[in-house]
């Protein structure tokens, strides 16, 4: 009984030993008014007028390195005069304090010039950069140079290359060999054509930034609606259908129906013309409501030519609509030529045989029109 009782007098003690030993290594905690004294924190609230609370807060995650004042206030120079605004060098060290820590010639500047060299754009470059903390992180040489290579196999000028890394980012970020790489062999092994996937990149470049295995799923949806991945409509079909979720698609297919449409018509369309599913569910009304009523055109006719869908009622069918009627009243046009035709011309097209003919005949025709147009 009484050993076992200096066992425990043995073992409380040790335990209260080691929490002593504890408490004297463990560095003591600043208060708000020691703290908001530190050099590193008047030069975080001075010169990106962070929040004193932030400034403590990174600051106290960088105590530990001797010259870290020197180093941010370096970092933060250089940012600066490269064209960074005070909010986007705050929003970077806020997300990653470690930046600031950075040696500016030889992690920062080369990275920058790199880019500058390849022809990216200043406000892609400092988008890009002020919304990805981690980018300077990234190795020059074994990461940026490699994806880089790889995004110019598609996107063989600097402008694609701008508009891609503009339109997302990741593509620049994220690491090729898991994301970019495996999402564009499996489109290549199902038959979609290389210019294809330049498309999906230079337009939709997230897409190719989504797990394999949803993409996967994707790809055999628009196979299951009919289109062969060798087509070059299949990657417009894929991009409708990347575009939305199942329930906003459902929606869209029942807009369809209440108009009329069947099922199977509006398949038909969306092989046809797989962007007239992509419109807004009053859009469509809208432009249907203007066919059937205003145009007298039949429905079948817009289930046989859905290209029709894509127009807009304001610029384009309602001034063109005014001047065909017009032309029609004045007996300068037979009423059976169908209305499709002057609907479907270009702009030069039908300014030069609709409007620019008949100005003789109807002086104020282009009035007329430009005036349906700004309506």
């Amino acid at each position: 009984m009484f050993n076992v009782s200096v066992k425990n007098l043995f073992l409380f003690a040790q335990k209260r030993s080691l929490a002593t030993l504890a408490a004297l290594l463990e560095p003591p905690k600043s208060s708000s008014s020691s703290c908001s004294s530190s050099p590193l924190i008047d030069c975080l609230v001075k010169s990106l007028d962070l929040p004193l609370e932030s400034a403590v807060s990174i600051s106290q995650r960088l105590r530990a390195h001797r010259n870290g004042v020197e180093r941010a206030d370096s970092v933060i120079g250089f940012l600066r005069s490269s064209g960074f605004g005070k909010a986007q060098i705050a929003k970077l060290v806020t997300n990653g304090p470690a930046l600031l820590l950075s040696n500016v010639e030889s992690n920062l500047k080369p990275k920058l010039e790199y880019f500058r060299e390849i022809g990216l754009s200043q406000s892609v470059l400092l988008g890009t950069i002020a919304g990805n903390s981690k980018f300077f992180g990234r190795s020059l040489n074994s990461f940026y140079k490699p994806q880089i290579d790889f995004l110019k196999k598609y996107l063989r000028t600097s402008s694609a290359l701008d508009i891609a890394i503009k339109r997302c980012s990741w593509i620049l970020t994220v690491d090729r060999r898991y994301v970019l790489e495996p999402n564009i062999d499996l489109l290549m092994r199902e038959g979609v054509r290389f210019d294809d996937v330049v498309i999906l990149m230079l337009y939709q470049p997230k897409t190719l930034v989504m797990k394999v295995e949803k993409m996967a799923a994707f790809v055999e949806s628009v196979k299951g609606l009919g289109m062969e991945p060798s087509s070059p409509k299949f990657i417009h079909g894929l991009r409708v259908m990347l575009s939305l979720n199942e329930s906003t698609w459902r929606e869209k297919v029942e807009n369809f129906k209440s108009l009329g449409w069947s099922q199977e018509e509006c398949r038909s369309m969306f092989v046809r013309r797989p962007l007239c599913l992509a419109f807004s569910r009053e859009n469509i009304r809208r432009k249907v409501d203007f066919y059937l009523n205003t145009a007298s055109i039949a429905r079948k006719v817009i289930v046989s030519q859905p290209l029709l869908l894509e127009y807009s009622v304001e610029k384009r069918l309602r001034p063109r609509h005014s001047v065909i009627m017009i032309l029609r009243s004045k007996g300068l046009l037979k009423k059976q030529n169908s209305i499709v035709i002057p609907f479907s011309l270009s702009e030069k097209s039908f300014l030069e045989k609709y409007v620019m003919k008949h100005l003789e005949q109807v002086p104020h025709l282009m009035e007329i029109y430009r005036a349906s147009a700004a309506t």
